[in-house]
């Protein structure tokens, strides 16, 4: 994908657009986080099974990011399945290493970090097969919208099951 078909390195390097990908990536994955997988999930865990609080806080922290009015129905429903699968990771990865949080906060600022990060770098250039590789976003692809990034999300997913030290913690 990279060899420039679909996408092309931009000249130079913006420093200061280094600095605040970095702060927005930091204050993205701690604020989101914490709002969601800490205070969120914890309040529905009062009120529901922590199967289902999992669930309907990413569907929640899904609905939280904003509808593309721009983009198809069919790309839409891709970002918010992709949300949603995020969401669950972020979550089963926090059960995992509860009390610590710092995993969820850094995997999360990772993806965030990156986005901003290649769109400064690269530039899409024609068209592509957005159903694989993810949508348009910002003049970058966003990877979580597409049925490989979906299906990287899905394996996320089932290791951090399997890797459940009990699976009481599901209950």
């Amino acid at each position: 994908m990279i060899s420039g078909k679909f996408l092309r390195f931009k000249s130079g390097i913006n420093y200061s657009l280094l600095f605040e990908i970095l702060f927005t990536s930091i204050f993205v994955g701690v604020a989101e986080e914490l709002l969601f997988r800490v205070w969120l999930f914890e309040e529905l865990k009062l009120f529901l099974s922590t199967n289902k609080a999992i669930l309907l806080q990413s569907i929640i922290f899904s609905m939280a990011h904003q509808y593309d009015f721009s983009e198809s129905f069919t790309t839409n429903i891709l970002i918010k399945i992709g949300l949603v699968l995020l969401g669950i990771y972020l979550n089963l990865l926090r059960i995992n290493n509860y009390p610590n949080i710092f995993p969820s906060i850094a995997f999360h600022g990772g993806i965030v970090g990156y986005i901003f990060l290649a769109k400064s770098i690269f530039h899409v250039q024609g068209s592509y097969p957005f159903l694989l590789y993810g949508n348009q976003y910002d003049n970058f692809i966003n990877p979580i919208s597409g049925l490989i990034g979906i299906f990287i999300l899905l394996i996320l997913n089932i290791n951090q099951i399997k890797n459940l030290k009990y699976f009481s913690k599901l209950s």
